[in-house]
């Protein structure tokens, strides 16, 4: 091997061997995988979305339109005297009829990746042209994002 060579080897080699160990790093989720939505899309935290098309259906691709017999007529984040996050979420029926739902929420931490596992449903009743309450805290002290699901009584 020449002189000049050798340099040009090595810089190839060092290259190739960064790429191959960049291809094996995994890279961090950036939050769940719904089950029922098994086509990879992750759920836009700190949001508060129905998942019930018999409530809410979604009109176009980008899921921003929506035809929903519910309104989210506030989400908000705090936090409790122990230091755990809390959501409270406030649920409209814009309805003349009352509808049973149900709610639950995620936590994730600063960087999207999950912390609590979702927790169960809480049944709620919403009364026609009325408005509900949903508040639920995180179990871990690390928390700092949610993603809230609405769906018809089960």
């Amino acid at each position: 091997m020449t002189k000049s060579f050798k340099p040009l080897m090595i810089a190839l080699a060092v290259v190739a061997g960064g790429a191959a160990l960049s291809a094996c790093e995994t890279p961090a989720p950036e939050g769940g995988v719904r089950i029922d939505n098994q086509n990879d899309v992750r759920p836009t935290l700190n949001t508060v979305r129905v998942i019930d098309a018999t409530l809410a259906r979604y009109k176009n691709l980008s899921k921003t339109k929506v035809d929903s017999l519910l309104d989210v007529e506030g989400a908000y984040l705090s936090e409790t005297p122990t230091g755990f996050k809390k959501i409270t979420v406030q649920i409209r029926n814009k309805t003349d009829v009352a509808i049973p739902i149900e709610v639950r929420a995620s936590w994730y931490d600063t960087a999207g990746i999950p912390t609590d596992a979702a927790q169960s449903w809480t049944r709620l009743f919403v009364q026609p042209q009325a408005m509900v309450t949903f508040e639920q805290s995180s179990t871990r002290l690390n928390s700092a994002q949610y993603y809230v699901e609405v769906r018809g009584a089960q």
